[in-house]
C-alpha cells in the first residue's frame, strides 16, 4: 500500500474517532443498568417509648402532620395560603394564649385548609400544639402537647408493609436489610418501585422503621464515563488526522 493511501486511511480513522465522546457516552448510557439514586438511605427501628427515638422520628417524618411556624413566612410562601402573614399571627396568638379569633376571610380559609391537612402546629421555641379550627375558621385553638402524641400520630400515618405490592416490598426489604448508619448506607435504583416515596416511616410487622436520607452522592452516571473515554479516543483521532495529513503532504512534496 502506498503512503498516500496509508495517509488517507489514517485521516479517515481519525475523523471517525473525533465524535467518540458523544457516541461512547450514549453507548454507556444505553448498555448500563438503571442509575442509582443520588440519595443514600439508612434505616433504623423506632421505639416510641424512647424519648430520643421519638424526637428523631418526628424530626424526620413529622412534617406529614405538623405545620411549623416558619413555613408561614414570606421566605417559604409558595402561594399555598391566601393571607400568610395574618394566618401566621393568628396561629402564634393561639399558641401563646390557647386560642385566637380571626376576622380576615383569607386567613379563615387558610386555617380551614391547614386544619384539614395538619393535626399539629409547632413553634420553634415552645414546642408542639394540637390544632383545632372552629366556626368556619373564625376561631383557632392550640393545645400544648408533649412529643409523645405527635410521634404516635405520625406512626399511625406510616404505611404498612403488607399493603405494598411485591415490587415495593422488595425495595423496602433492600433498604431495611442493607441500610444502617454503621456502614455506607444503601442506594436503590432510580426506577425501583416505591423509591419515589423515600424517605419514609414504615411498619414491617410489629416494628416501626424510619428510612431516612443518610447522605448524598454527586453521580454523573455511566454516560459520563463513556464521555471521558471518548475524549481519549477523540484525542487519538486528532493525532491520526495530523499524522495522516503530514504523511500525505510529505509524500506529495517529496515527488
Amino acid at each position: 500500500m502506498d503512503r498516500r493511501r496509508v495517509a488517507l486511511l489514517l485521516v479517515v480513522l481519525g475523523v471517525l474517532c473525533l465524535p467518540a465522546p458523544q457516541y461512547l457516552g450514549w453507548a454507556a448510557e444505553a448498555t448500563s443498568p438503571p442509575a442509582q439514586t443520588s440519595q443514600i438511605y439508612a434505616a433504623e427501628p423506632i421505639d416510641l417509648d424512647d424519648e430520643s427515638d421519638r424526637k428523631r422520628f418526628v424530626d424526620r417524618h413529622g412534617h406529614e402532620i405538623v405545620l411549623a411556624d416558619y413555613q408561614l413566612t414570606t421566605r417559604y410562601d409558595d402561594d399555598t395560603y391566601r393571607s400568610v402573614n395574618v394566618t401566621r399571627r393568628a396561629l402564634e396568638s393561639a399558641m401563646a394564649n390557647g386560642s385566637a379569633t380571626v376576622s380576615d376571610a383569607g386567613a379563615r380559609a387558610d386555617l380551614r385548609a391547614i386544619a384539614a391537612e395538619y393535626e399539629f402546629v409547632r413553634d420553634s421555641t415552645t414546642g408542639y400544639y394540637r390544632l383545632t379550627v372552629e366556626a368556619n375558621g373564625s376561631t383557632v385553638r392550640a393545645e400544648s402537647v408533649s412529643l409523645a402524641p405527635v410521634a404516635t400520630a405520625t406512626a399511625e400515618q406510616a404505611p404498612r408493609y403488607e399493603d405494598l405490592s411485591a415490587g415495593e416490598r422488595r425495595t423496602v426489604d433492600n433498604v431495611l436489610d442493607n441500610a444502617t448508619a454503621d456502614d455506607a448506607g444503601y442506594r436503590p435504583r432510580v426506577n425501583d418501585p416505591y423509591v419515589d416515596q423515600l424517605p419514609t416511616a414504615i411498619w414491617r410487622g410489629d416494628t416501626l422503621y424510619s428510612i431516612y436520607t443518610y447522605g448524598h452522592v454527586d453521580d454523573f452516571g455511566p454516560g459520563f464515563g463513556g464521555f471521558v473515554l471518548g475524549l481519549g479516543v477523540a484525542a487519538l483521532g486528532i493525532v491520526l488526522v495530523l499524522a495522516g495529513g503530514g504523511l500525505y503532504a510529505y509524500d506529495r512534496w517529496s515527488e
